[in-house]
């Protein structure tokens, strides 16, 4: 991705000329055809009310199409949901869990990716904690932990604290042949890393819109493999869930077959425009580009790091990371983050060390202006 593309991005990012913005595992700033989307549908609602639906009926539509393209899904696995917390609740309290059964989680994982499968053992379900190796997740770790009553195996695509990347499909594979479903947490990584949920035997995958998409917060992504939707009871039903949601007068407590059984009420239209518009963004650049651009991005961070003599909490190698580096030193990482917001530079403050989170249009010179403030 050559400097004369990267300046057109740019302009999509009207931060750019305000801060440097290198906290994309927290909130994204919205591009500009972000912006654009939500005024019209505004502009569209303010002046002439529910005239528009039909028109808003179809984006949703391709909307959802352009979802299932991300993940390599079909659109009938794809529910919007208004949370990575809240699609990982769908599994938590749908599947039909049996007292001794046990679910899988990493003991460093984002709490949302904890509570919910905490919340079973009120069912006499048993979490069983996999432990951290040098903060990395090793699979032989995994495997010994799988028994004969292991249900679910939840898991980060990429951990918030230090970037570190799970191998989906060596543990997508073991899933498969050890008959366990596999839950996945992406929102540290969809919109950064290719995805695709049928190579690496995914069942379940949730993620918000408001980090790597480049979305509105509020709206995100729930993939049900098909088989697996009947399975599902949702945790939340309303006019929505049934097969006839339209027939108001003729109730018939019919769920659908597909994902949209997941969407019991009226939609976040304005968020799913939104999520649209940065998707489409994302997509036109190309997400195995994105990911090369930010790969290459954390090199840099990890060669300035170690110029000035800072300690890594972030795998180096490539196949090991996604797009947030995590660096540490003889500094305080919540104060750090203060003064570096101080001077212009947005970075936050996780796993005690300073975490740097890059996207496609974040440049070498940022890095290093990052780096410069440091010492400063």
């Amino acid at each position: 991705m050559d400097n004369t593309l990267i300046d057109s991005y740019c302009r999509e990012f009207p931060v750019t000329q305000k801060c440097i913005y290198l906290d994309h595992a927290g909130v994204s700033p919205l591009p500009l055809r972000v912006k654009s989307a939500i005024e019209t549908f505004l502009s569209e609602a303010t002046d002439a009310g529910a005239f528009h639906y039909p028109k808003w009926s179809r984006q949703v539509v391709e909307i959802r199409r352009s979802c299932a393209r991300l993940v390599h899904a079909r659109p009938e696995e794809i529910a919007f949901v208004k949370s990575t917390s809240h699609g990982l609740a769908i599994v938590a309290k749908g599947l039909d869990w049996k007292p001794g059964d046990n679910v899988l989680i990493y003991e460093k994982e984002f709490p949302s990716n904890i509570y919910p499968w905490l919340n079973l053992q009120k069912k006499g379900v048993i979490v069983k904690i996999i432990p951290s190796r040098d903060n990395r997740i090793v699979i032989d770790d995994i495997e010994q932990l799988i028994d004969s009553r292991t249900r679910l195996l939840s898991l980060s695509s990429v951990q918030y604290a230090n970037g570190f990347r799970i191998d989906l499909k060596k543990v997508g594979d073991l899933c498969h042949k050890k008959n366990v479903l596999f839950c996945v947490d992406a929102i540290q990584s969809l919109g950064v890393i290719p995805m695709d949920v049928k190579e690496c035997s995914i069942d379940f995958l949730s993620a918000d819109g408001h980090k790597w998409l480049l979305g509105p917060e509020g709206i995100g992504i729930f993939y049900c493999r098909k088989e697996l939707v009947e399975r599902i009871d949702p945790p939340l039903l309303g006019w929505r869930s049934v097969q006839n949601e339209f027939d108001f007068a003729h109730p018939d407590f019919a769920l659908k077959t597909d994902a949209q059984r997941f969407e019991e009420g009226s939609m976040n239209l304005l968020g799913i425009f939104g999520l649209g518009a940065a998707i489409a963004l994302l997509s036109g650049v190309g997400i195995d580009a994105i990911e090369e651009r930010v790969l290459g991005l954390g090199d840099v961070i990890i060669r300035e790091a170690e110029r000035k003599g800072y300690s890594l909490l972030t795998p180096k190698a490539r196949k090991e990371r996604g797009g947030n580096v995590t660096i540490a030193g003889a500094f305080d990482p919540a104060a750090t983050r203060d003064d570096l917001r101080g001077k212009g530079i947005m970075v936050n403050a996780r796993g005690n060390g300073l975490r740097v989170s890059p996207h496609f249009y974040n440049t070498e010179e940022e890095i290093v202006a990052l780096f410069h403030a440091l010492a400063g």
